[in-house]
């Protein structure tokens, strides 16, 4: 997905480019395309200053300004949606998300733990009895080790969803 260069807003199937003529790169929503191209009209050159999003640090040419605190910032459109929800450290390290982890992947830690243990069980019982076929042991040995990728996987996801 491509997001608009004039205010961050993520963009669906509507993307507006301007002609080689104009030559203003990038992609652009509807208002903004109206706004830089009425302004190269206007000048002959865009001289719409870009700013740097106070989240992301990206540059663009509109930016939507929020009450942090006591200071006055500037965030682009998707920055803004999680400025205005509180999502935001006061430190400025960046998004802060709740604890919790979600209920998807509780669920797939859950059976990456149980395949794990099945498939450790499967291949000590089925070693034991008599009937060490290879077939056996690499199936048990495969079902470990998918279901400890899954939880490693899981408790990586966690730790990016939580910032840590």
């Amino acid at each position: 997905m491509a997001s608009c260069n004039g205010c961050g807003k993520t963009l669906g199937f509507k993307q507006y480019k301007f002609k080689k003529l104009l030559r203003i790169p990038g992609s652009y929503c509807k208002p903004c395309m109206i706004k830089v191209g009425q302004d190269f009209d206007d000048h002959g050159k865009v001289t719409l200053p870009k700013r740097p999003c106070d989240l992301c640090k990206t540059e663009f040419f509109f930016l939507k300004s929020t009450w942090q605190g006591k200071k006055q910032k500037r965030f682009c459109d998707v920055c803004h949606q999680v400025a205005i929800h509180n999502h935001i450290q006061n430190d400025g390290k960046g998004i802060v998300t709740p604890g919790k982890m979600p209920v998807s992947l509780v669920i797939i830690g859950g059976l990456g733990g149980l395949l794990m243990v099945l498939g450790l069980i499967f291949t000590l019982m089925s070693t034991s009895e008599g009937e060490m076929s290879i077939v056996n042991i690499l199936f048990g040995a495969f079902t470990t080790a998918i279901g400890f990728m899954l939880i490693r996987r899981t408790i990586r996801n966690k730790k990016i969803i939580v910032g840590q």
